[in-house]
């Protein structure tokens, strides 16, 4: 009988790397005094880790357009959040483990391409993504780590535990999932105090067959480089659809922001930076066409904005917000082609030697909260493997009264940490 293994991944935000996301500048160091050589140094050892982390960007952002698109077609008319670098770092944990065709599909689902890219260098490229977020002074609070829970009675292979500890940073501790209430108590409290209280419950049970619980997490804070005056929050009308309409708080304010409409994609777009390297980037499709920006929106467009944002001034209207979201990973994941690791053809003999390890379930949890101060967003997943100055014009208006796409992005690693559709914001 195979065992069961659970893989929670926890976070907070999206992933784009590759190329810059807007806003972002790439300045070089060319001060040469020698008293700056170490500085310059570890300036150097940055921008070779941020290299690396950028080379899996273009398969992070792949990867976070599908699974949106799927999760979207799933609930047409209803809201969206969930974090896609939280996932993907998980799997990617996952596939350490894994050979032959089971590793190929779980690469294949997470957009990567090996005969593009050593298998070396995605370990690596996540490895440096999880030290870039985790930088200690960055003013946008972002942590993001890795925990393994494993059964006592578990002969969980060295070469699995030393990779994931130095590729993935992940903590490992013993569990007893024979007593499922204190293995559950064990896992949601390590996940509650990694998020700030965020997700009060990653687990809502336990298959009693359990024997290792992967877990990733990530927890995004950020104050908005301009806050919203509390002032200035009005109980306004957001349209819902053609036949629903409700009461939002809508914040407001009137001031330069990067901002471009897109002719060809038929949509606006604008960016609100955070206090440090985050930025939020709202879409706001012209009316009728959210369907058509959902269907045509890709990684090019990212870079596209990138270079055509440009400082405008707006009146610009956000709705306050709370959102929480779970999903089924396992059935996304499955229609991605990513099948063998869910059943009895599963091979993951570079966990335990065996070999005799499946995944029975895979859930992904996430929440977000956007105010006048900032915000604040966590997720969680879960998967459970059984054995086997001049005069300007009047200011153009930027108002989120309607259905509305956004992403929170991390700048200096060209992240899309979260990514998210309100459809109507009264719906938490």
């Amino acid at each position: 009988m195979k065992h069961i293994i659970y893989l929670f991944l926890l976070s907070i935000g999206l992933v784009v790397h590759g190329h810059h996301l807007p806003g972002h500048h790439n300045d070089q160091e060319t001060d040469e005094n020698p008293a700056e050589h170490q500085h310059l140094h570890l300036d150097e050892e940055q921008d070779n880790k941020t290299a690396k982390c950028h080379k899996i960007a273009p398969s992070n952002a792949d990867f976070a357009f599908t699974l949106y698109r799927q999760i979207a077609s799933d609930g047409a008319g209803k809201n969206v959040f969930f974090s896609p670098v939280s996932i993907s770092t998980a799997f990617a944990m996952l596939s350490l483990g894994a050979k032959s065709e089971t590793q190929s599909q779980i690469h294949k689902g997470l957009a990567f391409n090996l005969s593009e890219m050593e298998e070396k260098e995605l370990h690596e490229g996540f490895q440096h993504l999880i030290h870039m977020l985790n930088r200690p002074k960055n003013k946008a609070e972002i942590n993001i780590g890795n925990a393994l829970f494993i059964e006592e009675s578990l002969k969980v292979l060295p070469k699995f535990l030393e990779d994931a500890k130095t590729l993935y940073e992940s903590e490992g501790f013993s569990s007893n999932f024979r007593n499922t209430t204190i293995a559950k108590k064990q896992i949601n409290d390590y996940v509650v105090n990694k998020t700030h209280g965020k997700i009060p419950q990653a687990v809502d049970q336990l298959d009693p067959s359990t024997v290792m619980v992967l877990l990733n997490y990530i927890f995004f804070k950020g104050f908005w480089e301009h806050p919203f005056n509390t002032q200035s929050i009005t109980e306004e009308d957001f349209f819902v659809n053609a036949d629903t309409t409700v009461k939002v708080n809508m914040m407001f304010q009137s001031s330069h922001y990067k901002y471009l409409h897109d002719d060809d994609l038929f949509c606006s777009v604008v960016e609100i930076p955070y206090k440090g390297g985050a930025s939020a980037f709202f879409i706001l499709p012209d009316e009728g066409k959210m369907q058509q920006v959902e269907d045509s929106l890709v990684k090019g467009h990212l870079y596209k904005w990138a270079k055509a944002l440009e400082y405008k001034q707006l009146d610009l209207y956000i709705p306050k917000f709370s959102l929480s979201k779970s999903y089924d990973v396992k059935a996304l994941f499955q229609r991605l082609g990513v099948t063998h690791v869910f059943d009895g053809n599963a091979d993951l003999s570079g966990i335990v030697e065996e070999g005799n390890l499946q995944v029975s379930k895979a859930i992904h949890k996430a929440v977000v909260d956007v105010h006048e101060s900032g915000t604040e967003a966590a997720a969680v997943t879960v998967i459970q493997f059984v054995r086997m100055s001049f005069s300007s014009p009047p200011p153009t208006v930027f108002k989120c009264d309607k259905p509305f796409l956004f992403l929170i992005c991390d700048k200096m690693t060209n992240s899309i940490l979260f990514f998210g559709k309100v459809v109507n914001p009264t719906e938490k």
